[in-house]
């Protein structure tokens, strides 16, 4: 069964997939459409709320820290102004009386359960009356940092420290002038009771507690430290407001109390501000994963259902554009059948006049002559036969096979089958060949289809009594034909749209022919282009082959 030469053969059809070869590409397009925006949209918004979150915490903390100086600031003034009040309006006799100052403790316990311990000191340092569950009443403080601080200030509030008692503890004393002589009320804090006011402002990820002015804990901080153990926050100095600072993962907020040289502290871990971020976080990455499979999934089921269908339609245009191009070539072959038919009915006429004198010379019975007619009718048609070959050679296409191709061959092959049409319009052709010319690999019948293309065109444009010149050069990786002709050439304002499909000169043109032979060209890896010269009469197209076949098609 003779093959179908319209059929595509291996090469091409491995050159049909171009979207399966593309999957790839549009996949990682697609993927990165769908997630650049997303990952974008979802790193800029967790950067604003973790930046909204951090600011919204040093708000509070600023907030926390202030509330607590003051609540802090308030009791320590209300103690002080309680023991005030009571020195004032009871007197040193009334609360030295036997049995006053206990009678006063235990009312004051009742009502301010902060207290420890009450007692009376005179200006020697000595205690006048005592009530409290120690025994201080023969100690003398005459010589002790907190006594001589009083006796200058009246009001004096101490650090923590151990006096006789040898326990942690500070003292609020107010010092009183009468006929008696200067005197001291002085009332010793419930550190347990202190703390729990301070520590108000403390959590389970947050802390707080009071520090000196030398970084000693005031109150038992609840993280890191006990009383009167040295903080890490050292080297202490006056300032004015809150201060914020950043330090090994903890965000600190200080201040100053008012009338007391403590350190206010309210710190939070950096990794507790965030840990409600954490978690939205991770719902966020649990959504964007969840979003990311459902997005690869939909991208590979629409690219793998539309890959087929593309594909299935890029075939049938690229079988319609086949079939396109061999009726071109064969529409073109056509236009030449007139000089092809003149030869073989010159082949037939001398057939014919042969036979007749065969019949004459039979009558006569001249053998010789006989002989000599029947080989010439033989050599007739075996002329007539061979132009029939290489007639349908021309205009049925070969294989669209990848070879060597020499130019030269291709157009002297074109010359002689349109010998005939050259012929009978008196058109010259002159060849200017480069030889040797290196041969190229590319398509032979494709090629054969473009030159012919050329050189009817050259043959329309001329009609009679015109020269064709036919050039031929290698230069570095490309082989330059050049088809020029001395006819009436293109007017300039149709020279952009020679390869305008369906434009046409000619009113029985079809206008497929040049951009038949562009589409050819540019799938070969060459090019065609009409070279403009305002000196020259008639048209030049320049046709380039790489040497090395370079398919574009897709």
């Amino acid at each position: 069964m003779p093959e179908d030469p319209y059929r595509f053969n291996q090469s091409q059809v491995k050159d049909f997939p171009y979207f399966r070869r593309s999957w790839k590409n549009v996949v990682l397009t697609l993927l990165a459409a769908s997630f650049i925006p997303l990952i974008l949209i979802g790193g800029g918004m967790y950067y604003y709320s973790a930046s909204l979150l951090k600011q919204k915490t040093l708000e509070f903390l600023r907030m926390e820290v202030t509330n607590h100086k003051q609540a802090i600031d308030q009791f320590l003034e209300e103690r002080t102004m309680d023991l005030k009040v009571l020195s004032m309006h009871l007197g040193r006799s009334s609360l030295t009386h036997p049995g006053t100052l206990e009678t006063i403790f235990l009312n004051l316990r009742q009502e301010l359960p902060c207290f420890t311990d009450l007692g009376i000191i005179d200006d020697q340092g000595r205690h006048l009356a005592y009530v409290g569950p120690y025994d201080l009443i023969s100690k003398n403080y005459k010589h002790t940092v907190w006594f001589k601080a009083v006796m200058k200030r009246e009001i004096y509030i101490s650090d923590v420290f151990l006096g006789y008692r040898k326990e942690p503890h500070f003292i609020i004393a107010v010092k009183q002038s009468g006929s008696e002589g200067a005197w001291i009320i002085r009332a010793t804090v419930d550190t347990v009771y202190f703390d729990k006011i301070v520590s108000k402002a403390a959590s389970k990820s947050r802390d707080a507690f009071l520090v000196d002015r030398n970084g000693i804990f005031q109150t038992n901080p609840r993280i890191a430290g006990q009383l009167m153990e040295q903080s890490e926050i050292t080297n202490l100095k006056h300032f004015e407001g809150i201060k914020l600072e950043e330090k090994r993962g903890q965000i600190r907020a200080t201040v100053w109390l008012k009338n007391v040289p403590w350190l206010c502290v309210v710190q939070i871990a950096q990794k507790e501000i965030f840990t409600a971020l954490h978690t939205v976080r991770n719902i966020g990455i649990f959504v964007f994963v969840l979003g990311a499979i459902l997005i690869v999934l939909t991208i590979l089921l629409t690219t793998n259902f539309l890959v087929p269908r593309l594909e299935t339609k890029q075939r049938s245009i690229r079988l319609f554009d086949q079939q396109l191009h061999n009726l071109s070539h064969m529409a073109s072959s056509m236009e030449v059948s007139y000089g092809f038919l003149r030869e073989i009915n010159d082949n037939l006429a001398n057939i014919d006049v042969a036979t007749a004198w065969i019949q004459d010379l039979a009558r006569k019975r001249n053998l010789v002559d006989i002989e000599e007619s029947l080989d010439q009718i033989k050599s007739e048609a075996l002329r007539s036969r061979k132009s029939i070959d290489r007639f349908l050679r021309f205009i049925i296409p070969g294989k669209p096979a990848i070879t060597e191709v020499d130019v030269n061959a291709i157009l002297d092959e074109l010359l002689k089958f349109l010998g005939s049409e050259l012929h009978l319009k008196n058109i010259k052709v002159t060849l200017d060949y480069q030889v040797p010319l290196p041969p190229i690999r590319s398509n032979r019948f494709k090629l054969h289809q473009v030159f012919q293309n050329l050189i009817l065109n050259a043959i329309t444009a001329i009609k009679k009594d015109g020269e064709i010149h036919l050039t031929t050069r290698a230069e570095e990786a490309f082989v330059t034909v050049t088809v020029a002709d001395n006819g009436p050439g293109i007017p300039e304002e149709n020279m952009d749209k020679v390869f305008d499909p369906l434009f046409s000169t000619k009113p029985e043109g079809t206008g497929l022919g040049l951009p038949i032979c562009l589409d050819i060209l540019e799938n070969l890896g060459g090019s065609i282009s009409l070279k403009r010269d305002s000196d020259k009469k008639g048209a030049t197209f320049v046709v380039e082959l790489p040497l090395q076949f370079r398919s574009s098609e897709k």
